[in-house]
């Protein structure tokens, strides 16, 4: 509901340059970041869950170990979910540079 609200808004309130061609290129880049970062964020609570149950099976014999088996998970989605919204502007900086 909200990027259905807020793409709304900017679709009719965004005019660069007086001449309105850029409204619709602004409300795609919009919903693809906001679908970007909501698909990021279950990707993200999928493997801080998963890293969870194994944090605490490995803290019952070595806090040492369990705290780098949480530091290797915690490095590893920052990683991958960083890479990820990064691949996703990078390919739509490279479609919005072949259409116009």
């Amino acid at each position: 509901m909200f990027i259905g609200v807020f793409s709304l808004i900017i679709l009719f309130a965004v005019d660069w340059y007086g001449s309105g061609q850029f409204q619709i290129y602004t409300t795609v880049a919009f919903i693809t970041g906001a679908v970007t970062s909501t698909f990021c964020g279950y990707i993200g609570m999928q493997i801080a869950t998963f890293t969870n149950t194994r944090v605490a099976y490995t803290a019952q014999s070595s806090l040492e170990e369990a705290f780098k088996v949480a530091y290797k998970a915690g490095c590893v989605m920052g990683f991958s979910l960083t890479s990820l919204g990064l691949l996703i502007l990078t390919l739509l900086i490279i479609i919005y540079k072949v259409i116009k």
